[in-house]
């Protein structure tokens, strides 16, 4: 966030205490330290408010998604339940020949070169 380091801080007090007064130096620390307070609490209660936000648009999404696969599952459902079910006509195709002339032992491999 912000890059202060310690030498910053110390100028900035040695600052502070020779424009404030060391007297009023306290008080207007208390009052620095009351608007931090609150500036984090906003920030807190923006960044949460922010976050509910994308979990209720996540949860929309994640709804929306499961009543399509739903809608979807129900209309493939419907669509096997209306057509018969296919008759194995088609015999599966013969096995390929070797290549070559050779002929193929089954306990011996092929040579391939």
């Amino acid at each position: 966030m912000l890059d202060i380091g310690w030498t910053e801080m110390l100028v900035i007090a040695v600052i502070a205490v020779v424009v404030i007064g060391p007297r009023d130096l306290p008080g207007m620390l208390k009052t620095i330290g009351n608007w931090v307070r609150k500036a984090r609490a906003t920030v807190r209660e923006l960044q949460t408010g922010i976050e509910d936000m994308a979990r209720e648009a996540e949860l929309d999404e994640v709804k929306k998604s499961v009543e399509s696969a739903t809608r979807v599952d129900n209309w493939l459902d419907d669509k096997a339940l209306a057509k018969p079910a296919a008759s194995p006509s088609v015999a599966s195709p013969p096995a390929a020949a070797p290549p070559g002339d050779m002929p193929v032992d089954p306990g011996k491999p092929a040579k391939l070169w």
